[in-house]
């Protein structure tokens, strides 16, 4: 298992500078705007979705946090100056 959780470390694969440029780079272009509105809403609805309809509450918890990560991810960044 520890193995596992290694191999899903993205410290493994980059350095940790070149790890928080991808994630600036994400959340000051693609995450802003329309398509983060867009990827925010979808998220919410796949979250709805599986929650009420699938009864999968394991992926709707997953898509209601990536929808607030996307949703909050850049004002929390811009606070913190790292964007």
């Amino acid at each position: 298992m520890q193995a596992f959780l290694d191999f899903l470390n993205p410290l493994k694969h980059a350095s940790p500078e070149r790890y928080i440029t991808i994630w600036q780079a994400l959340f000051s272009t693609i995450l802003e705007g329309f398509w983060g509105r867009l990827l925010a809403f979808s998220f919410f609805g796949l979250s709805f979705w599986f929650g009420v309809r699938r009864r999968n509450f394991a992926a709707a918890t997953t898509f209601f946090v990536l929808s607030i990560l996307v949703t909050y991810g850049a004002p929390i960044l811009r606070s913190l100056r790292l964007l």
